[in-house]
C-alpha cells in the first residue's frame, strides 16, 4: 500500500513538473501558427486560412500582410502600380499581389493592399527572425 502511494505520489511531481517546465504556445492571431514560425503576427494566415504562410517573394513576411512588392521597405505608390498591373492575366507578379491565397487577384486582395498602405505603410510584423533580413528567409 505504502509503496503504490508513494508511486503515486512520484506520478503527480513528475507530472506537475513537466508541466511547468512545457510552457505555452503563444499565437496571437490564433491561425494555429505559433509566433515563432508564423510570417505574419497579427494577420491570420495559417492552416484554417486560404493564405497558409504563402510568402511569393520569401522575405520572411506573408502575402497576407506583406505589399512591399518591390522590396523597398515599405508599401509605396510603386508598389500600386505593380498592384494594377497584376490585375493583367498572367502577370508574373500576380502571385506577390494574392493576400488571401485565392489563386487570383481580387477586391479583397485591393482592400488587404490600400491597409498596408497606410499611414504608416506597413509590412508584417513577421516571428520569423530573418523577416526582412535575408532572403530566401523560410521557416
Amino acid at each position: 500500500m505504502k509503496i503504490k502511494l508513494m508511486m503515486l505520489v512520484s506520478l503527480i511531481a513528475l507530472g506537475l513538473a513537466m508541466n511547468a517546465n512545457a510552457g505555452s504556445v503563444v499565437d496571437d492571431d490564433n491561425d494555429l501558427v505559433p509566433n515563432a514560425f508564423d510570417n505574419c503576427l497579427t494577420d491570420p494566415n495559417g492552416p484554417a486560412n486560404g493564405s497558409n504562410q504563402v510568402d511569393a517573394d520569401q522575405d520572411g513576411f506573408g502575402n497576407a500582410c506583406d505589399a512591399d512588392y518591390n522590396q523597398a521597405n515599405g508599401v509605396t505608390v510603386v508598389d500600386f502600380g505593380i498592384f494594377v498591373n497584376c490585375l493583367s492575366p498572367g502577370d508574373p507578379n500576380a502571385p506577390l499581389c494574392d493576400h488571401n491565397g485565392l489563386n487570383g487577384v481580387t477586391v479583397v486582395d485591393f482592400q488587404t493592399f490600400l491597409r498596408l498602405l497606410g499611414p504608416p505603410s506597413l509590412t508584417g510584423p513577421s516571428g520569423l527572425a530573418c523577416a526582412g533580413v535575408t532572403q530566401p528567409c523560410t521557416p
